[in-house]
């Protein structure tokens, strides 16, 4: 992976350990992602980085007791089942890593949004297109801090925008929920592209997302008001890498080289995220089943070896992108490269 950042040459790994350092040296404690065997059981598999930590804002669990600091930062993986259909296209994928920084009553808007804005422009030398903040709703009044941080930093374009955009509802049947403020950055094409979302926690929400946007879902102050923030790692790497799309990057591209030529564009690129999402699932202990989280790994790994079929693909071949894929993620996710002979072994039985 060649990028380069104040003319040094930066590979993936280094994207993802300065984004922690970045937040360590701002009193976070690192704390390593949870499994996407999540123990939540409102939810089928990890979808966000916050879900580890969702007992902290509801007080259920001390963050001070468990990590010795209220402010945390993650790099989280994650999957959504949503998106298996959509693969294929320029921007959706089933698994996909989410760089997040929380804070758990230490710390609120002024300093979420300025660490934010201090990261992407500063460290990582990007310019923000524009932000959005929330408008405002029957229960939950304009957000007119968060436009007031924005415009002291110097941002000019600041969009105001609705409950079903900038409002984070809750991750599963209830949970932390509050109003929202977005970054988006220019891709090469000249697209905006939302690179990070900071979460102001405020309420509980005693209903699914679905209900809150209805008006139906309860909504209590939150004894402490938290930060939960989440950036995609594939589109920082996009917008850094000044790719058009997330299947450009070099952490797709050095992958999708290796599946024959004669392989439909969209093909390969399903082909390359069910392996890499099933690596990930297969890595954290599911195994392929006929139910629930199990039933998604089993469509991931047969709908990958149809196109092995199809295409007359050499069995050595995916065989050769998963021993790269494992040993590529695995110098970050050791789980990944231990388990690479059992990923391998299943794909070909």
């Amino acid at each position: 992976m060649n990028i380069v950042l104040r003319n040094k040459q930066m590979e993936a790994q280094d994207i993802r350990k300065n984004f922690l350092s970045f937040f360590k040296a701002r009193g976070h404690v690192i704390v390593p992602s949870s499994s996407l065997i999540p123990d939540d059981p409102s939810v089928l598999l990890t979808t966000a980085g916050m879900q580890q930590f969702k007992k902290y804002y509801t007080g259920s669990a001390d963050a001070m007791r468990d990590f010795g600091s209220n402010n945390t930062v993650s790099i989280q993986k994650a999957f959504r089942t949503s998106d298996i259909d959509e693969v294929g296209d320029d921007t959706h994928l089933t698994f996909f890593e989410m760089l997040g920084n929380f804070s758990f009553g230490g710390y609120f808007k002024k300093e979420a949004i300025c660490y934010a804005f201090d990261f992407i422009t500063k460290e990582m030398e990007l310019e923000i297109s524009y932000v959005t903040v929330f408008s405002g709703s029957q229960q939950v009044p304009k957000d007119k801090e968060s436009c007031a941080i924005w415009q002291e930093l110097g941002v000019e374009d600041i969009r105001e925008e609705g409950m079903e955009d900038v409002f984070w509802g809750p991750t599963g049947s209830s949970g932390p929920c509050g109003p929202t403020t977005e970054m988006y950055c220019k891709n090469t094409q000249g697209k905006d592209v939302e690179i990070w979302n900071i979460v102001f926690n405020e309420f509980f929400c005693s209903g699914s997302r679905e209900a809150l946007l209805s008006g139906k879902a309860n909504l209590t102050p939150l004894e402490k008001k938290g930060i939960d923030t989440g950036m995609g790692f594939e589109r920082l790497v996009m917008i850094i890498e000044k790719k058009k799309n997330i299947f450009e990057i070099s952490l797709f591209a050095q992958f999708l080289e290796l599946l024959p030529k004669e392989v439909d564009e969209r093909h390969k690129r399903i082909i390359i995220d069910h392996l890499r999402g099933a690596s990930f699932l297969l890595a954290d202990g599911l195994r392929p089943s006929n139910k629930e989280a199990g039933y998604v790994l089993r469509r991931l790994m047969r709908r990958t070896l149809v196109y092995e079929y199809l295409y007359k693909i050499p069995a050595h071949v995916l065989d050769a992108i998963l021993h790269d894929l494992t040993h590529e993620y695995g110098s970050f996710y050791a789980e990944v490269l231990s388990a690479s002979g059992i990923i391998r072994e299943a794909f070909a039985d």
